[in-house]
Formats: C-alpha cells, sequence, structure tokens
C-alpha cells in the first residue's frame, strides 16, 4: 500500500461519549386517593446521550488519474500551490460553514500534463494528454461533529398478576440539535464541493406506544 494511502479509518470517531441511565420516580405513596396512587406509581425516565467527534473524509477527484486508465471516484486531489492542510480549516459554527464547511480554495484538482509534457519531469506524454494522481493522502480532513439525547417517559401499571399495561412515550433527539452530515469532497465539482446538504440525525421526534404484556 502507498504511503500517500494510509490513515485513518472511515469509521475513526476520535472522542465518542455515550451516558445512559433511568430513574425511577418514587410514587405517591402517601396520597389518599387510589386514582393518584394508580396514576402516579410505576413511572421511570430513562435516557441516553452521545456526543462523538465527526468522521473523517478525504479531498477526491473523480477526474484524476487518466492518463492511467479511466478516472475514478477513489483519486485525490491537490493542495493549491503553497497551501498546507492548515489553510482548510474555517472558524466558526457549523450550521454558519454548511455552504463551504472548509476552505475550498486550499484544493486544486490533480495537475493536467498535456500531450508533450513529462511525468515527474522524465516521463513523457502523448495522445491528448491527461491528469496524473493527486497528492492529497486519504482521510485528511473530518466532518461535523454529533450530539444526540433521546429521553423517554415510561408509565408500568400492573392489571393482574400477570399483566401489566405500559404506556411509552419517547423522545428522540430532544434539543432537536442539526446533526450535520460531512460535505461534498470531489474538487472537480465546484458547484457542490465544501457544501453539507445531509443530516446524520432526524429532527426531533416523538412517539408513542401503549402495550399489553402477559
Amino acid at each position: 500500500m502507498s504511503l500517500a494511502q494510509r490513515g485513518v479509518s472511515d469509521f475513526d470517531r476520535t472522542h465518542r461519549l455515550v451516558i445512559s441511565g433511568a430513574w425511577s420516580v418514587p410514587g405517591p405513596g402517601r396520597a389518599t386517593s387510589a386514582a393518584i396512587r394508580k396514576l402516579g406509581s410505576g413511572w421511570s425516565i430513562p435516557g441516553i446521550a452521545t456526543l462523538q467527534s465527526g468522521l473523517p473524509f478525504s479531498i477526491m477527484d473523480s477526474a484524476a488519474g487518466t492518463l492511467y486508465g479511466p478516472a475514478t471516484l477513489y483519486t485525490t486531489g491537490s493542495l493549491y500551490p503553497g497551501a498546507t492542510l492548515a489553510d482548510a480549516d474555517r472558524s466558526g459554527s457549523v450550521s454558519g460553514r454548511v455552504n463551504e464547511f472548509f476552505n475550498t480554495s486550499a484544493f486544486v484538482p490533480a495537475p493536467f500534463i498535456p500531450s508533450g509534457g513529462l511525468i515527474d519531469g522524465k516521463y513523457p506524454v502523448s495522445g491528448g494528454g491527461g491528469t496524473v494522481f493527486g497528492s492529497l493522502g486519504r482521510n485528511i480532513l473530518r466532518g461535523p461533529d454529533q450530539q444526540d439525547f433521546d429521553i423517554a417517559a415510561i408509565k408500568t401499571t400492573p392489571l393482574t398478576d400477570r399483566v401489566k399495561l405500559i404506556f411509552r412515550w419517547e423522545i428522540f433527539n430532544l434539543l432537536n440539535r442539526p446533526n450535520f452530515a460531512n460535505p461534498s469532497n470531489n474538487v472537480s465539482t465546484p458547484g457542490t464541493f465544501g457544501a453539507i446538504s445531509a443530516l446524520t440525525v432526524n429532527p426531533r421526534i416523538m412517539q408513542y406506544a401503549l402495550k399489553v404484556e402477559f
């Protein structure tokens, strides 16, 4: 494997924290009304919080490497002359950078070598020329982080010794936080390059369920 193709895995998360738990809500033990004792007992509130850093991604160039065969989606682009990976960073919130998550001007397509030119200064090119491979490695940038909070309220009501009525109210993405996917990463499509067009988690969803266990 080429050193340029070494990098972190596509599913790498530098940081990931998951916290879960459940609280059994104390019932109204001293209530004189049987209805209040029935409605107020048997409640629990479970929840889970997930906080994780974003997934890595490469800067691809679907038009690269045509001198070596048909272009593919697995070839990378190059840095703009004089630029470094640090120049790709942009500050600010992710929602304020959805149209350009990173500095797209730091990257350019792989070099085009015209007919009569030389590859690496010594291999002549003929037949109309074409592109070589880009100089970037794989998974050199990292996408937006994700934060998700889910919670539920569960009421368990015994009907008989063996039969229970269970009510569930579940809320996913409690804070209704937008969790953005990775941006478009093909330098050969400048119209969408660097833009984010998808979410990894749905907006807040609430659902109810009622079931009988026996």
